[in-house]
C-alpha cells in the first residue's frame, strides 16, 4: 500500500460519521520559532470534532515524512470529503534548524523528541530539560490547546509501525494496510510518544 493511503487510514480510524459540511481550505499558522528563528508552521484543515495531529521531521535528519505530509495536504485540498467531522493538523517540519543542518537535534543539539515533560524523562545535554527548546514547547502548547484524539509522528529509517498509549488498534490497522510489522519499541525517555 502507498504511504499516503496509510496516512489516510490514520485519519479515518475512530472517526464518527457526520453530516457536517465539507471544508477543503487550509489555514497556515506559525506556532513559534526555532532556536535560529525559523518558523514552525501548522496547517489546519477542517473544523470537525475529531482532531488528528500528524508531525514530521522532529529529527532533522529524518525528513522523508515532510514530502509525505505535503502530499497529504494536497489530497485534503482536493478531496474535502476526507474532512467530514474532522480537523487535521499538519506540522510538516517540527525541527526546521535540524533539517537545515541535516542533524537529529535542533540548533543547540537537543533531541526534540526527548524534550517533553514525561515521568520517564532524563535531563541531559542531549535531551535538555523538559520543554527547554522552543520547538518542543510549541508542539506541547498545540497539543494542550487542540487535544488531538490521535497523533501520528513519522520517523525513519526503522521499517515498522510503533505505537504508544492506547493506539494498538490503529497501529495494527496501519500495519495491515502497509505490510510493515507492528513493533512495540517502548516509550523513550521524554519522547512525544511517552508524553
Amino acid at each position: 500500500m502507498r504511504p499516503l493511503t496509510l496516512l489516510l487510514l490514520a485519519l479515518s480510524a475512530c472517526a464518527a460519521p457526520s453530516t457536517r459540511p465539507r471544508e477543503a481550505s487550509s489555514r497556515k499558522t506559525v506556532l513559534g520559532r526555532s532556536v535560529e528563528g525559523r518558523p514552525l508552521e501548522l496547517r489546519t484543515f477542517g473544523t470537525g470534532s475529531d482532531t488528528v495531529l500528524l508531525v514530521a521531521t522532529i529529527h532533522g535528519n529524518e525528513s522523508a515524512g515532510t514530502p509525505l505530509l505535503e502530499r497529504l495536504a494536497e489530497r485534503l485540498e482536493s478531496d474535502p470529503e476526507l474532512l467530514r467531522n474532522r480537523r487535521v493538523l499538519l506540522v510538516t517540519v517540527a525541527n526546521p534548524d535540524g533539517l537545515a543542518r541535516r542533524t537529529r537535534g535542533n540548533a543547540r543539539g537537543v533531541d526534540l523528541n526527548r524534550n517533553f515533560p514525561t515521568t520517564n524523562r532524563k535531563d541531559t545535554r542531549r535531551f535538555g530539560t523538559a520543554l527547554s527548546e522552543p520547538e518542543s514547547s510549541a508542539l506541547h502548547r498545540l497539543i494542550g490547546v487542540c487535544r488531538p484524539s490521535r497523533v501520528v509522528s513519522l520517523h525513519e529509517p526503522r521499517a515498522c509501525v510503533d505505537y504508544d498509549g492506547p493506539a494498538e488498534a490503529l497501529a495494527r490497522a496501519m500495519s495491515a494496510a502497509c505490510g510493515l510489522p507492528v513493533e512495540k519499541l517502548g516509550s523513550r525517555p521524554g519522547s512525544l510518544g511517552s508524553y
